[in-house]
C-alpha cells in the first residue's frame, strides 16, 4: 500500500482535512505545548464532525425508523394510560376508610342574642330579642339526599348555633325530614323541634314544601300550571311554600318563573338570605307587595350558621320549644311578621368538620392512577349542566376540549422526545471523541519522551487515521467507510 506524505490539494473527488504540524511537539516550550494541544483538540472537532455526518448519511434511515417506532409507542402508550387513568379517576374509591365527625370549637355553643347579631327589620322588633322567641333555619339537609350527615348530625349542629325550631327538606323526598323529626322528638325535644319538608327540585325551581308527610309527584319540566297546582295542593294539606334562593337559581341557569309570577300563584315565603348570600332586590320586593321572607342555611357539609329566621309566638312560654302546629299556624297567619339575624362574617358559630381516620388501602394503591387521570382530565371539561334532581341534568352534556393546551403538551412532549435523542447521540459522540483523544495525547507524550517523529501514514482501502498530520482523503473511501455500532 502505497504511503501519502502530507499534501494541500482540493479536487472534487477528494475530502481534504486539515491538521496541525506536529513536527515540533517535541519542543522545550510549554506555551508551544499548550498551543500544539488545543491545535488537536480543534483538529479532532473537525474531525469527528465530519465522522458524524458520515454517520448520519450512512445510518439515517435506521435512525428515522427507529425515531418513527418509538413515537408510535409513545402515542400506544399513551393511547392505553390516559383513558384508563380518566376512568379510574371518576370512580375512584374512598379515599378513607372511616372518619369522625368533630364540631369546631369543641365543647361550645354559639348564640346570635349573646353575640348581639341586629335583627334587621327594627321597625317591627324595636327591642330586638327580647321581641322574638324562635330562632328558626328554614333549609337544611341531610345525606337522605345530597348532605353529609345524618338526621341527628344535622339536629345537633342546628343545637350548637343557637337554633331552637328547624325545617328538615331533602331533596324531592321527605324521608330524611321524617327521621329527624322522630329523632328530635325522642332525644332533642327539650332543645329543638324538626318539622320535616321537602325541598321540590327541578329544571324550573326549588321550592320548599314545609309540614308535608308524603312525597310529591316529581316533574323535571314542571309547567306553570303543575307549579300553581302545586302550590294549592300543599295550601291545602296545611303547608307552607318557600321560594328557594332565587338569585342562586338565576346563576344555575334555571328557567324559572318570573317573581312576579311566584308572588300571584301564593307562594307564602321568599328566602333572601341563602348561607352567606343576601338577596338585597329581593327584599325590596317582598317589602313592596307585602310578602314576608325568611332565611336558610341550605346546610350541606362544612358550613358555619349564618342567618336565624326570627319571629314570636304569642303564647309560648320563656324557654319552651314550641310544637309544630304552634309554628306552621303562626306563620301562616300573615300579620305575624319575620325577619332574620344576618352575620356573613358567621362570628364564632360552630363549624362541622370531618377528622380521617383511616387511609383506604384501595385507594393507595391506584392513586398514581387517580393523580394522573386528574392531570389528563384537566385538558378537557364534561359540561353537565345543573342536576335536576329528578333524571339527569337540566341541559345537554357538552364536551370543552382545550385545544390549545393539548397542543402545548404534544409540542412539550416532541421537545423532550427529541432532545433525549439527541443527548443519547451526542453522548456516544463525546465518549469516543475523549476516549481518541486520550489515546493521541498519551501516545504523543510517549513519542516526545522517546524524541521520536512519528510519520502520518493514510491508509485509503480503510479509512485509518493512526496520525496527525493534514491527510487526503478519497470520497470513495469515504462512501465504503462504517461506523462502528458502539457509535
Amino acid at each position: 500500500m502505497e504511503e501519502l506524505l502530507y499534501q494541500n490539494i482540493n479536487d472534487k473527488n477528494s475530502l481534504k482535512v486539515e491538521s496541525p504540524n506536529l513536527n515540533s511537539i517535541n519542543s522545550n516550550n510549554s506555551n508551544n505545548k499548550i498551543k500544539k494541544i488545543l491545535n488537536i483538540i480543534v483538529y479532532k472537532l473537525k474531525y469527528y464532525f465530519k465522522r458524524f455526518k458520515v454517520f448520519l448519511k450512512n445510518n439515517g434511515k435506521s435512525i428515522a425508523k427507529r425515531i418513527i417506532s418509538q413515537l408510535c409507542f409513545l402515542a400506544l402508550v399513551f393511547g392505553i394510560i390516559a383513558p384508563i387513568s380518566i376512568y379510574i379517576y371518576n370512580n375512584s374509591p374512598s379515599k378513607y376508610l372511616s372518619s369522625e365527625l368533630v364540631f369546631s370549637p369543641e365543647n361550645s355553643t354559639y348564640s346570635p342574642i349573646l353575640q348581639n347579631i341586629s335583627i334587621y327589620d327594627e321597625k317591627y322588633f324595636p327591642n330586638q330579642w327580647e321581641d322574638v322567641n324562635v330562632l328558626m333555619d328554614t333549609h337544611s339537609h341531610t345525606y337522605y339526599s345530597d348532605g353529609s350527615l345524618s338526621p341527628e348530625e344535622n339536629i345537633k349542629w342546628h343545637i350548637l348555633n343557637g337554633y331552637n325550631v328547624m325545617f328538615m327538606t331533602d331533596h324531592n323526598q321527605v324521608y330524611g325530614g321524617l327521621v329527624g323529626m322522630e329523632i328530635a322528638q325522642k332525644k332533642y325535644s327539650d332543645k329543638i323541634l324538626v318539622i320535616p319538608g321537602i325541598e321540590w327540585t327541578n329544571c324550573r325551581c326549588h321550592l320548599n314544601l314545609i309540614g308535608l308527610t308524603e312525597n310529591v309527584p316529581l316533574k323535571k319540566f314542571p309547567t306553570d300550571q303543575e307549579i300553581k297546582d302545586l302550590i294549592d295542593f300543599v295550601h291545602s294539606k296545611g303547608g307552607l311554600v318557600i321560594l328557594n334562593h332565587y338569585p342562586w337559581s338565576s346563576w344555575a341557569g334555571l328557567d324559572q318563573p318570573s317573581i312576579e309570577q311566584w308572588y300571584e300563584w301564593g307562594i307564602d315565603f321568599l328566602e333572601v338570605a341563602n348561607q352567606y348570600t343576601f338577596d338585597y332586590q329581593g327584599m325590596m320586593f317582598c317589602k313592596k307587595h307585602n310578602l314576608r321572607y325568611v332565611s336558610g342555611s341550605d346546610f350541606h357539609y362544612y358550613q358555619r350558621a349564618y342567618a336565624w329566621t326570627v319571629f314570636k309566638i304569642p303564647q309560648l312560654e320563656p324557654g319552651q320549644i314550641p310544637t309544630q302546629e304552634m309554628v306552621i299556624s303562626t306563620l301562616l297567619n300573615t300579620s305575624t311578621k319575620t325577619s332574620f339575624a344576618f352575620d356573613p362574617v358567621s362570628s364564632n358559630t360552630i363549624m362541622v368538620e370531618f377528622q380521617f381516620t383511616k387511609f383506604n388501602p384501595t385507594w393507595i394503591f391506584v392513586s398514581p392512577w387517580i393523580y394522573l387521570g386528574g392531570f389528563f382530565h384537566s385538558f378537557f371539561e364534561l359540561k353537565k349542566g345543573m342536576y335536576s334532581f329528578v333524571d339527569g341534568s337540566c341541559t345537554g352534556q357538552t364536551l370543552d376540549i382545550h385545544s390549545k393546551e393539548i397542543a402545548s403538551l404534544v409540542c412539550w412532549i416532541f421537545i423532550i422526545f427529541f432532545s433525549i435523542q439527541l443527548l443519547y447521540l451526542l453522548i456516544i459522540f463525546f465518549k469516543n471523541l475523549l476516549k481518541d483523544i486520550f489515546i493521541k495525547l498519551w501516545n504523543c507524550f510517549k513519542s516526545s519522551k522517546s524524541n521520536k517523529v512519528i510519520t502520518p501514514k493514510f491508509q485509503s482501502n480503510n479509512f485509518s487515521l493512526e496520525n496527525y498530520g493534514e491527510e487526503l482523503v478519497s470520497t470513495n473511501d469515504i462512501n465504503n467507510f462504517t461506523i462502528s455500532e458502539e457509535f
